[in-house]
């Protein structure tokens, strides 16, 4: 998992990982070493499951931070990481997708010698097709990033048990495509 975790239901953003980064993560002063991912969650629930799950729930009682929209702009607009959608059962790369994609491809070629992660949430036990779907979205978001120059080399797949995401259905439209800054 990231350094910094946010959950994001109905419009609302949380820190429910990396506490110990809140004034950074405020101040936009985070060191680039320091990683955040934001998780999409379909319930309040899967909110605070995130937040038990991380560590950082305290002893007294209470809830995640809550972030402001402008901050989490912020953040999104600076994160390594981007992520495409895509529709359910679908492959097709919308306008969207290619924005995500040459923006990743953009970053990669800022940083030549990173490495560039395709990751994927497929189930361990889910249908084989969930993960052939999740193959060829990773293949086709691969191909694009291969033709706007980032070297085939410099392209990592990962797939994450999708039951570790709280908020994720059996079959995740989402693909996360991260420059590795280390």
């Amino acid at each position: 998992m990231a350094d910094i975790v946010l959950a994001e239901h109905r419009g609302q953003t949380w820190l429910v990982s990396g506490e110990q980064y809140i004034d950074d993560l405020l101040a936009n002063t985070l060191p680039g070493d320091i990683s955040i991912e934001f998780i999409a969650c379909q319930s309040d629930s899967d909110i605070t499951v995130l937040w038990v799950q991380s560590g950082d729930q305290p002893a007294s009682a209470g809830s995640p931070w809550i972030i402001n929209p402008a901050i989490v702009s912020r953040i999104r607009r600076n994160s390594a990481g981007l992520s495409v959608f895509f529709g359910q059962w679908s492959v097709l790369l919308d306008d969207d997708a290619h924005s995500v994609i040459r923006a990743s491809a953009a970053r990669a070629m800022e940083r030549s010698d990173a490495d560039v992660m395709i990751t994927s949430y497929v189930g361990p036990e889910g249908p084989r097709i969930i993960a052939d779907l999740a193959n060829l979205r990773c293949n086709l978001i691969e191909a694009e990033l291969a033709g706007l120059g980032v070297a085939s080399s410099r392209i990592v797949r990962v797939t994450r048990d999708v039951a570790t995401v709280p908020g994720m259905g059996a079959e995740s439209q989402r693909i996360d495509i991260v420059v590795k800054m280390d």
